[in-house]
């Protein structure tokens, strides 16, 4: 059925028709309009709500004293907080994208969480691994908790090395007591036996000579040996000085020749000890610091027989550092942790009481002592004692 649109009337109706429905379509934009601007609006109330939880995330992040990794489900990095960032020493943007961080993945590959960084820290560090997954179930990523522990686990091991010191005090107490009368008669008669046979042209036996001077040496050596653990155990005060630091040196350095001539080949040459003090004097204790120094100097002619050493004090981050560095095989990671335990040796002729009474006289002056992770300037281990600087005069 068509219109006729020739006349008057019909031209009038198909006007109101097209009048109404241009009202429709006006009042049904409007309506979509003002439909729209309402989803709009919400969409930006949900915007801003969805930009505070994650200005809210972030900051949630940003203050978690542990490290956190958030990866998608392909095992890229997405997210990591400041805190990952200042122990890997990285910046956080480096990481993003990765699916593979070096460090992170020698500690999972580790016992006991132990790496040393690039830059040779030695960190210990603990890491937990949680999937994410949607409302479905479906798996859309991870977040790793990385959790530096190296002071914990170092206090935790200086809590157990001064619960073993306190039981080695009693037992070193009662052995004092008990030895030292017996040994000290064993000493003297020795000597006396000793002079007796020198002084009796009649006696030509040079096994007797040998034999009494063997039995005077062990029993000297045997009353050093209860002497390292009492000073271990209940510590002397110190007799505090003006030392001069490449004397000092020098001293020790000698001490520790003479304790191990039998090292070194009579023909061959002597090892080569180099001394630097960048420091000329500290105010400390000149026989308990040759002492230790000695023992440090000793244990470091032994692990490199006829090798160079290393003997320097630098004043290092307001630390004076009285280090020693051998060109020998170096110190295992594992054994690390525990060469200061007194009695702990990895040779059998030793005492394992060097480097326990070494630290025991660092702490005596307020420091510590510390084995580098990384090789000394020589290629070996380097082994030195820390000192507030203030002892510096």
């Amino acid at each position: 059925m068509s219109t006729d649109l020739t006349t008057p009337d019909s031209v009038e109706s198909a006007m109101r028709s097209f009048s109404e429905i241009s009202a429709n379509l006006l009042a049904s934009y409007n309506s979509l309009e003002a439909r729209a601007a309402h989803v709009e609006e919400k969409l930006a109330v949900t915007n801003r709500a969805l930009e505070a939880k994650v200005a809210e995330l972030d900051a949630v992040l940003a203050s978690l004293p542990v490290g956190v990794i958030v990866r998608d489900a392909a095992g890229r990095v997405t997210r990591v907080n400041d805190s990952l960032a200042d122990t890997l020493r990285l910046a956080a943007g480096s990481l993003l994208g990765c699916t593979e961080i070096d460090l992170l993945d020698r500690v999972e590959a580790s016992e006991d969480g132990h790496v040393v960084t690039p830059d040779g820290r030695a960190l210990v560090l603990d890491i937990k691994r949680s999937v994410v997954r949607g409302a479905t179930g479906r798996e859309l990523g991870t977040v790793e908790i990385v959790d530096e522990r190296t002071e914990l686990v170092a206090l935790t091991e200086r809590v157990h090395a001064m619960d073993k010191v306190a039981a080695l005090g009693t037992m070193a107490g009662g052995i004092a007591h008990e030895i030292r009368n017996p040994l000290n008669a064993v000493a003297g008669f020795a000597q006396l036996l000793k002079e007796r046979v020198r002084s009796n042209a009649s006696i030509d036996d040079p096994k007797i000579i040998r034999f009494s001077e063997a039995i005077a040496e062990g029993a000297a050596e045997a009353d050093a040996i209860i002497s390292s653990l009492m000073t271990i155990s209940t510590p002397e005060r110190l007799d505090r000085d003006r030392v001069d630091v490449a004397h000092l040196f020098n001293e020790a350095v000698e001490a520790a020749i003479d304790s191990n001539e039998g090292l070194f080949d009579p023909t061959g040459p002597r090892p080569v000890v180099h001394v630097h003090a960048d420091c000329p004097t500290l105010i400390g204790d000149r026989i308990k610091l040759r002492q230790a120094l000695r023992n440090l100097i000793s244990n470091a002619m032994q692990c490199a027989p006829g090798g160079d050493l290393l003997v320097q004090a630098t004043v290092q981050d307001g630390e004076l550092v009285l280090a020693v560095d051998d060109a020998g095989p170096g110190i295992p990671p594992e054994l690390r942790r525990r060469i200061l335990d007194p009695f702990f040796t990895t040779r059998a002729e030793g005492t394992g009481l060097g480097l326990a009474l070494a630290n025991t006289i660092a702490e005596l002056h307020g420091g510590r002592l510390e084995i580098q992770p990384s090789p000394s300037e020589l290629g070996g281990a380097r082994v030195a004692i820390l000192l507030p600087s203030s002892l510096v005069s």
